[in-house]
């Protein structure tokens, strides 16, 4: 009995915290009931939902049983279920801690395994979940872009690369429909491949470029679409496009992206 009141305890705890975290657009719920992809309901102990940048994050929270360390059994059943609802980080927090292997499992899964010592920081831990959102790794796919970004340890600082316009001066980060494109403007750039790297542009990253964009402009840069025909010869030169950050709301993104300075009424 002691042991399942530490455990409710527990599940309050982190409640109460996030809670604490909570602001416009937060939602936070115990014992919460998620409707999957294959129609079932899920439970999870606590499920967090919040907006950054107009993005919508949605996360579940694991409270384990303080009796028993975390067994691979439990990270198994908790990242199907995350899988079935989808786009929703995972995390276990545990008193008992974990059994040797459940780790490995975990990261496949894209779970973060937690104690309480760790709860005091997790604002701290969604800042980072949210940048790793944000800039996207080597595995993302462009929706519909390609672009290049400045790498520090293999990973995206947030800095895109930009040529300058030979006559005009102006910066323009490059745009492509195809990762083979972007693999020759780095080639034909003589980009070093340890400092900068071809990305995709996923959803969530486009609104981050967007959002990017807005300050690039005001210092008097912009963006540029390169583009070949499919029939264009070997070595043929790129068309180039400009387009504004509206443009890309208006034409690739389809949804509103508030502006970083609000206009003045």
């Amino acid at each position: 009995m002691e042991d399942s009141r530490g455990f409710e305890e527990e599940v309050r705890f982190v409640y109460k915290l996030l809670l604490q975290l909570k602001g416009d657009g937060v939602l936070v719920t115990q014992n919460a009931r998620i409707k999957g992809r294959s129609q079932a309901f899920h439970h999870f102990d606590i499920y967090y939902e919040f907006e950054r940048a107009g993005v919508r994050y949605k996360v579940a929270i694991e409270c384990s049983d303080p009796k028993h360390p975390v067994d691979r059994g439990l990270v198994g059943e908790f990242g199907f279920k995350l899988a079935d609802v989808g786009n929703t980080m995972g995390l276990v927090v545990s008193r008992g801690g974990y059994l040797p292997g459940v780790d490995t499992l975990a990261k496949q899964y894209g779970i973060e395994l937690l104690s309480p010592a760790d709860l005091p920081s997790i604002d701290t831990l969604f800042a980072k979940r949210l940048a790793a959102a944000a800039l996207p790794d080597e595995t993302g796919t462009g929706e519909p872009f390609w672009t290049i970004m400045e790498l520090r340890d293999g990973i995206a600082t947030g800095s895109y690369y930009a040529s300058e316009h030979p006559e005009t001066h102006q910066r323009n980060i490059p745009l492509m429909y195809c990762k083979s494109h972007a693999d020759r403007i780095m080639r034909e750039g003589q980009l070093d491949p340890r400092t900068w790297g071809v990305r995709g542009l996923p959803r969530a990253s486009l609104r981050a470029f967007i959002v990017m964009l807005e300050v690039f402009e005001t210092r008097g840069g912009g963006a540029m679409i390169l583009f070949l025909p499919p029939a264009a010869r070997d070595g043929a030169d790129f068309i180039a496009m400009p387009i504004s950050r509206q443009q890309l709301i208006d034409q690739y993104y389809g949804a509103s992206v508030l502006p970083v300075k609000q206009p003045v009424a």
